[in-house]
């Protein structure tokens, strides 16, 4: 019916969807067009409610994304009404996923706001029927996985989310939970990215703050080299844990 009342009734400035359905992604992706901004007015406030505003935010340039229940803190752990399961209470409702998801947005807000403006960002929301997803941002595709075990390469996460910002020549930032990225060159030159320098942090009162640099097994995502090589790749790549999301600032170089 989108199109229907976008017809109809020209002067309503907004479609916007409810939506507690697995495939956030599809719904959103066709509430996004035609002209009509995005705004999310219920939705999940769960990890799976943390992926849906960043991929909303990230990739739909969303206005907005309103959990329903905000002031219940078992929703945060996933409890209904009328579900007739006995909720979680949770110990630490700011350690929960989606609060610490919003704090991330908050950081990034005004990085968010400039390069929606400049189509410059994007977002990949994953789970185990879309484990990956290819951003093109700054003459790079963008390779988002959900992140693998090096130990146990058959457990994979639940839910995976990033948000990937190309702030300039060879520049990321990226913000997840439970992806892995790695950055394949788009442009003439040579063919393979590497990682240069690679920061954790935090921005505090608008200025980045590092909290640590990342190398080594931080980094590398296949230790084939040859393998990697073949597939013009360095081997490394962004790692993002469980207990995201985070920051990582990364700055890459090209190699043949």
């Amino acid at each position: 019916m989108h199109d229907i009342w976008r017809a109809g009734g020209p002067q309503i400035d907004m479609l916007s969807p409810d939506i507690y359905l697995p495939n956030f992604n599809e719904l959103a992706d066709r509430y996004s067009r035609s002209g009509n901004p995005l705004f999310i007015p219920e939705s999940s406030a769960t990890v799976g409610g943390a992926a849906n505003a960043f991929y909303a935010i990230g990739q739909r340039n969303a206005i907005g994304y309103s959990p329903m229940g905000i002031d219940q803190p078992t929703r945060l752990a996933g409890f209904r009404p009328g579900t007739g399961v006995a909720p979680a209470m949770p110990a630490e409702v700011e350690s929960q996923p989606f609060p610490k998801a919003y704090r991330v947005l908050a950081q990034l807000s005004p990085m968010i706001l400039q390069h929606q403006a400049t189509g410059t960002i994007g977002a990949a929301w994953l789970n185990k029927g879309l484990q990956m997803r290819d951003l093109e941002l700054g003459g790079y595709t963008v390779n988002v996985n959900l992140r693998r075990n090096r130990r146990a390469p058959d457990v994979i996460p639940e839910v995976g989310y990033a948000m990937v910002i190309a702030s300039g020549r060879d520049e990321f930032w990226v913000a997840g939970t439970d992806v892995q990225v790695t950055f394949l060159p788009k442009t003439p030159g040579p063919p393979i990215a590497g990682l240069a320098r690679v920061e954790a942090g935090r921005f505090e009162n608008g200025r980045w703050v590092v909290t640590r640099l990342l190398a080594g097994d931080d980094c590398v995502l296949e230790y084939d080299q040859a393998k990697a090589a073949a597939a013009n790749q360095s081997g490394s790549g962004l790692r993002f844990g469980e207990d995201g999301p985070t920051i990582q600032h990364v700055k890459l170089y090209r190699y043949r």
